[in-house]
């Protein structure tokens, strides 16, 4: 995954979520940011990943097999989201 597709991840939690004070959650995922909105975080279990400035990301983790799940339930949300936009693509050209 790139830091665009993170990005667009955390974008799509954010639009799509429940929101609950400052998170928002999507499936399995949560979502937030800093006050500024520069640094966005996206959590799972014990997992943080941390989308900074200039196309920076760092996973803060405890447990290794929660990394691991994370990322797998990242690549699947990921996944289901270019499949939406795709079908919505296709609804779009079939309506034009």
């Amino acid at each position: 995954m790139t830091y665009a597709n993170y990005l667009e991840l955390f974008n799509h939690v954010l639009t799509h979520g429940e929101k609950v004070a400052d998170k928002t959650t999507f499936n399995k995922l949560t979502a937030w940011h800093d006050i500024d909105g520069y640094t966005c975080y996206l959590g799972f279990e014990d997992v943080t990943l941390t989308l900074l400035f200039h196309s920076r990301f760092t996973f803060d983790y405890q447990n290794k097999t929660n990394l691991s799940t994370f990322q797998a339930e990242i690549e699947q949300t990921f996944a289901l989201i270019q499949q939406q936009r795709l079908h919505n693509k296709r609804e779009k050209d079939e309506q034009s």
